[in-house]
């Protein structure tokens, strides 16, 4: 199996590290220092191999930064698209609301034009239940 490292030229793994990771005989790593600057372990970095895991880390993190400055946009646009989600929702609430004042006082004024005329109510009923009809006639054909 061969894959691309940072520098973009290709190596195989060897089968040696596959080992040391999934061997039994290397679980107990006690003697090994888990950093590179403390004292007591067997590793010896040279100041070249400390620069370039400095170098590496500052790559990680700014790569990091990049992708919270993307997160930080997103989440601001988002905040501002709710923002203006809201307020169409308020505005539509608003004509909802009007909308239905003004169907209410419609339909009061109709109720008082009926109670004052000679038609009783069961005939108003007939007619709209005729015209409700011919309008779903209309519409269905």
């Amino acid at each position: 199996m061969s894959y691309s490292n940072q520098d973009g030229g290709l190596h195989q793994r060897d089968n040696g590290s596959r080992t040391q990771l999934f061997d039994s005989k290397y679980d107990n790593l006690s003697g090994r220092a888990s950093s590179p600057y403390e004292k007591g372990g067997n590793l010896d970095f040279s100041q070249s191999t400390l620069s370039n895991l400095e170098n590496q880390s500052d790559r990680h993190v700014s790569a990091m930064s990049e992708k919270l400055n993307a997160l930080k946009s997103l989440s601001l646009k988002m905040g501002e698209e709710i923002r203006g989600s809201n307020d169409t929702v308020d505005k539509l609430g608003n004509v909802f609301e009007g909308t239905s004042k003004r169907l209410k006082r419609t339909y009061r004024d109709m109720m008082k034009m009926a109670g004052s005329s000679r038609i009783p109510m069961k005939t108003w009923l007939i007619i709209f239940f005729v015209v409700f009809l011919f309008f779903f006639w209309v519409w269905i054909f």
